[in-house]
């Protein structure tokens, strides 16, 4: 009996791999896609998981529209994409927001908007937003 559970578990295990691993890989393909200036195909490799949810491929993906890189550019798209992976707290992304309110590129400026997201980010340690903080003053706002 027990010699039947361990099997259906390893299957099980090895189902979820066969699962999993495609998401891990399509992620990857896209990350060297990226870093052979292949933007296209980093786009369409992250495409697919910033749907499924997937936090650090919208932050890619958003940066990708941010830049027109791969895809036309398209502020609203970008914004759409970070706050979402912002939202389920990628630093990154709420790093990028935060300085995209800071500049007002693609969003009206509003320094109010730029100091909740760099906070976020300083709180998941991401470097650059305590220097952001402190180059604007958002504390003031």
């Amino acid at each position: 009996m027990n010699s039947k559970k361990i099997l259906l578990s390893l299957t099980i295990l090895m189902s979820l791999g066969l699962i999993l691993s495609p998401a891990s890989a399509d992620y990857k393909d896209g990350l060297i896609a990226f870093e052979n200036q292949d933007f296209r195909l980093a786009a369409k490799e992250w495409k697919l998981l910033a749907e499924k949810g997937d936090a650090k491929s919208q932050t890619n993906l958003g940066i990708l529209y941010f830049n027109g890189k791969g895809v036309l550019k398209d502020y609203k798209k970008a914004v759409d994409l970070l706050k979402s992976a912002a939202n389920q707290g990628e630093a990154e992304a709420q790093f990028i927001l935060g300085k995209i309110y800071v500049e007002g590129d693609g969003v009206p400026k509003s320094l109010k908007t730029a100091k909740i997201w760099v906070a976020l980010a300083y709180e998941n340690n991401f470097d650059g937003a305590e220097a952001l903080w402190n180059d604007y003053k958002l504390w003031k706002y």
